[in-house]
């Protein structure tokens, strides 16, 4: 009923909508192609016979379409995280969930979240603001309070 062309831009159709669901940027290529085999099993009808022929076509054509054209479609594609941390915190303000003193580590509220936060000289009790002077992993150091506006 359906040709091969069909039944791989079908295919494509479908690979390069799942793209939508799965991350990474490379279910595209796959879905490429099969457009690829779809338009070459269509201008050349001996191929549409061979079913090897066009699964070595759209690996070839997949590979081909990722080596060469990923960097290309990947600025167009480029997607946005909204609400992000600025990579560098210090000087940025929290508030001190649990007391914080050099011997032991307290929690801070940076952000709207709770961070584990330790002190290098001095301590902090609930409720006190501090600033930000250096980030760990999920650890942050804080210190007094400074003005972060630089004249």
């Amino acid at each position: 009923m359906f040709g091969p062309s069909f039944l791989w831009g079908v295919i494509g159709l479908l690979l390069i909508a799942s793209e939508m669901l799965i991350p990474g940027f490379t279910i595209f290529f796959f879905g490429l192609g099969a457009w690829i085999t779809a338009l070459v099993a269509l201008v050349f009808p001996p191929l549409a016979g061979s079913l090897a022929w066009q699964i070595v076509l759209w690996a070839a054509g997949s590979i081909f379409s990722f080596a060469f054209l990923r960097k290309h479609f990947r600025r167009w594609f480029r997607g946005t995280l909204l609400d992000r941390m600025p990579k560098n915190n210090v000087g940025e303000r929290a508030v001190v969930l649990e007391a914080i003193s050099p011997e032991k580590a307290g929690r801070v509220r940076y952000r709207g979240t709770s961070w584990k936060a330790v002190s290098l000289t001095e301590s902090f009790e609930t409720g006190e603001e501090v600033s930000i002077i250096e980030e760990d992993g999920i650890t942050l150091t804080v210190t007094a309070p400074f003005d972060t506006e630089i004249i």
